[in-house]
């Protein structure tokens, strides 16, 4: 949601545990100014190579395909049956989209939701609308609903889709902490229930899970001189996000509302920023110092063969439950027919390199596929 306040804030004390540590001030670079549309940036998707996001209140229930090196847009899809109250984040699990109309910058709303369709939707370069299941849900622990605007510890503008279920974090106007919560990722009505704290010293806006190694990012910004910071979540155990090693980044920016980050590959994320009257929105790079593995999981990527292919393309000890997708040399989905779960007919396809990403729950292996005859 669209907050730009002039409060100053005296720095708050750096007293954290041991795991909760404070590490090196880090930069940001900028890759593009985005497209005037897109102004009101609130989520980032990486997926399939494409860079997705949507706008927050107010605006059109769409989601935008953003170019990653002009910042224009390549692609709109609107989610028929749903409305934008207030959209602040999106992730998928690899099987379905989820976008969380979870804005609520007053702590008074009754609505919150989640939408949820298929990500071949977003895959599928001839789809231009959607329709989305509903998944409602309040705060098990919130009795007060009374509208008291920037000062309640209900609001959210972030969360990560995690094996079966959809976990929360908050953006605290009160306490300058984020809050864990959980919900089903199934359609239907639920309640989220608290997990966890941690002191993020910061207003949280957007989250992010690497596929590869299951490290989180955290985005958000300072109440008052509006100073980014980024935090990185990893080591933890199960979905215990916060009991692991969690290391906050401040950025070297001021007054810049950043609102949304996405994994772009090991150790590197984006980010973007909404327009203020200090900062046109923008998409950046940042890099961060990360373990690029999952411990007890294979360094090398699995094998497919035969490669070059003429057809049948075979892939090696692919876990049940992965996501296989196939691109062209323009970033653009291709039609290869999964015959088997270890098989995939690339008979129909244009001679030429194509690039294969198997996506699994915790890692994501990418490789460059020859169709040759």
């Amino acid at each position: 949601m669209r907050v730009l306040t002039f409060l100053v804030l005296l720095p708050m004390a750096a007293v954290l545990p041991a795991t909760r540590a404070l590490a090196q001030t880090l930069t940001p670079t900028v890759i593009t100014p985005l497209a005037t549309s897109l102004n009101e940036t609130s989520g980032l998707l990486l997926s399939g190579g494409t860079l997705w996001t949507q706008l927050d209140s107010g605006n059109p229930h769409r989601l935008y395909q953003v170019d990653t090196i002009t910042g224009v847009v390549l692609r709109e899809v609107e989610l028929a049956n749903a409305a934008n109250a207030d959209w602040e984040d999106i992730d998928t699990d690899g099987d379905q989209v989820f976008v969380g109309d979870v804005g609520n910058n007053a702590g008074d709303r009754t609505d919150l939701r989640f939408y949820r369709f298929p990500l071949d939707s977003l895959l599928d370069p001839g789809v231009e609308s959607v329709l989305a299941d509903t998944i409602r849900f309040a705060y098990a622990d919130q009795v007060d609903f009374t509208s008291a605007p920037n000062a309640t510890n209900f609001d959210c503008e972030a969360f990560v889709a995690v094996d079966d279920s959809l976990f929360l974090f908050t953006k605290n106007w009160i306490d300058g902490r984020t809050v864990l919560y959980a919900l089903s990722a199934t359609p239907g009505d639920h309640l989220a229930e608290r997990r966890d704290t941690l002191d993020t010293q910061g207003l949280v806006t957007g989250a992010s899970r690497d596929p590869l190694t299951g490290a989180i990012a955290l985005v958000g910004y300072t109440n008052g001189l509006f100073v980014p910071f980024v935090w990185a979540l990893s080591d933890y155990p199960g979905h215990a996000f916060f009991d692991g090693s969690a290391v906050r980044h401040a950025l070297t920016l001021a007054f810049v509302q950043m609102e949304a980050i996405a994994w772009r590959g090991p150790g590197s994320v984006f980010l973007s920023n909404e327009q203020s009257p200090f900062s046109a929105a923008r998409l950046w790079q940042l890099e961060l110092d990360m373990p690029t593995a999952v411990a007890g999981w294979a360094a090398a990527p699995m094998r497919v063969f035969p490669n070059p292919t003429t057809g049948i393309l075979h892939m090696v000890d692919v876990p049940a439950g992965t996501v296989v997708l196939l691109f062209d040399a323009t970033g653009r989905p291709a039609a290869a027919l999964r015959t088997a779960p270890s098989e995939l007919d690339l008979s129909s396809l244009s001679d030429g390199i194509y690039q294969l990403v198997i996506q699994g729950s915790v890692r994501v292996d990418r490789m460059a596929v020859l169709v040759a005859r």
